[in-house]
């Protein structure tokens, strides 16, 4: 028996429109091999003039969602407006109608999932949000089903493609942060204000989300440690390179043996026969490492029309064939919940070695200081390195430490920069391992 999911689709941008071109050009297929008809019964955008194209079709429009919403001969709503308020709302509003969710609103779940996924289960409903993090790698899915049989000990992901775009450009030409940042606008990876990506932000969520699904604990995008790339120079490419190493930015997620969470976002020095170093350009990744089924790593096309569309409707088959005569029930998600809080490990609790670069003045005596607060703060120092720099009068010193605890580099940091003959702040990237 063939089943039939009447949709509500609001937003019709990049995202949007692909999802609709992917269910036009495969509706007939799903109907003869999956008895599933994607029936989309209406398309919502802000405006007369966005859903045009699409009234002109054949389609039912409208620029009210909540009217949409209100429609009783709707099964599920696809939000992909994108933003927090507004989308808050309409997801809540589907819930009490007893409508299934769809959505790829990282930024929305992260911030409003405490409220949205306990409405769902007290409602019976679904909310599916594969498209949300990684774009089109299966990740969600495989976290809450591939995986059952695991536990995740580690996660480590390259979750923003227009970071990874910017770090691989500057490996592979030497480029300087700000001119691969252009480049990346340019070539339409990267928005005319990119704060949201290169700050780290958008990884923060996305990071959340995971490390919320893997540790069965809410984890706050808020409150967990971020630091961005604005701040890699091209020697720091240069430095790792030499030293067997390339820069990502990663999203970490780790489980302490008490049950706490290690989630935080920050670049990493990764080694070079690593999983991730490997991963280039645009493309994301999630590394992880678990219990039983050990190293695995996914990865594919993070952003971009077809890929992300083609998770959303990856997620309506999915909730087509699960509610199908009721057969499955929701997956449980109400213990996403401020109630069910994550003890979070604070960053300077945790433990790396660390690449140190320092900017000083070339007088005599600098590399003395330096190793100096080193030794009162018992940290161990694993090589050092020292360089010139184009300036005159300055010398660049790379040092790396052994596996020490942050507080301690932190503290050698402060009393280091504080120093009169240090030219520059000082620079500090975690490595991987």
């Amino acid at each position: 028996m063939e089943m039939l999911m009447r949709i509500g689709l609001i937003g019709t941008g990049t995202i949007g429109g692909g999802v609709v071109e992917i269910i036009e050009s495969k509706a007939s297929q799903y109907r003869e091999k999956l008895n599933v008809n994607l029936e989309l019964a209406c398309i919502c955008a802000k405006s007369d003039e966005e859903v045009a194209p699409y009234k002109a079709k054949g389609y039912t429009t409208t620029t009210d969602a909540m009217q949409m919403i209100a429609d009783p001969s709707i099964d599920v709503i696809i939000e992909l407006a994108g933003g927090y308020e507004m989308p808050r709302k309409w997801i809540l509003a589907a819930l009490e109608n007893k409508k299934h969710v769809v959505t790829a609103n990282k930024a929305m779940i992260a911030k409003y999932g405490h409220e949205i996924f306990p409405l769902a289960e007290k409602n019976g409903c679904h909310v599916l949000f594969e498209a949300a993090v990684g774009g089109g790698i299966p990740i969600i899915r495989s976290i809450q089903e591939g995986f059952v049989g695991s536990e995740v000990e580690h996660l480590s992901c390259i979750i923003n493609g227009t970071c990874n775009y910017i770090l691989s450009r500057m490996g592979e030409s030497g480029l300087s942060f700000e001119s691969a940042l252009q480049e990346a606008q340019e070539n339409g990876f990267a928005e005319r204000n990119p704060t949201f990506d290169i700050e780290g932000i958008d990884s923060a969520h996305k990071t959340a989300i995971l490390a919320s699904l893997c540790s069965g604990k809410y984890v706050d995008f808020e409150k967990i440690h971020v630091t961005g790339v604005s701040k890699i120079t091209a020697e720091d490419i240069l430095n790792a390179k030499e030293l067997g190493y390339k820069i990502k930015l990663l999203g970490i997620y780790g489980r302490g043996a008490d049950g706490s969470v290690d989630a935080r976002v920050h670049p990493c020095l990764v080694p070079q026969d690593h999983l991730l170093a490997s991963v280039d350009g645009v493309l994301n990744a999630v590394y992880l490492q678990c219990d039983n089924l050990g190293q695995t790593l996914q990865t594919g096309a993070g952003a971009g029309r077809l890929p992300t569309a083609s998770a959303v409707v990856a997620d309506l088959v999915s909730l087509a064939r699960s509610t199908d005569v009721g057969s499955r029930k929701p997956l449980p998600m109400g213990w996403f919940t401020k109630e069910n809080p994550a003890t979070l490990i604070p960053v300077d609790e945790t433990y790396s070695r660390y690449y140190l670069r320092f900017t000083t003045k070339d007088s005599c005596g600098v590399l003395a200081s330096i190793t100096g607060i080193f030794s009162q703060n018992n940290i161990s120092i694993e090589s050092i390195i020292q360089k010139d720099v184009k300036d005159p009068g300055k010398v660049s010193i790379v040092v790396v430490s052994e596996r020490c605890k942050e507080s301690k580099i932190l503290a050698a940091l402060e009393a280091i920069d504080s120093l009169s003959s240090i030219a520059e702040k000082s620079q500090m990237i975690r490595f991987l391992k």
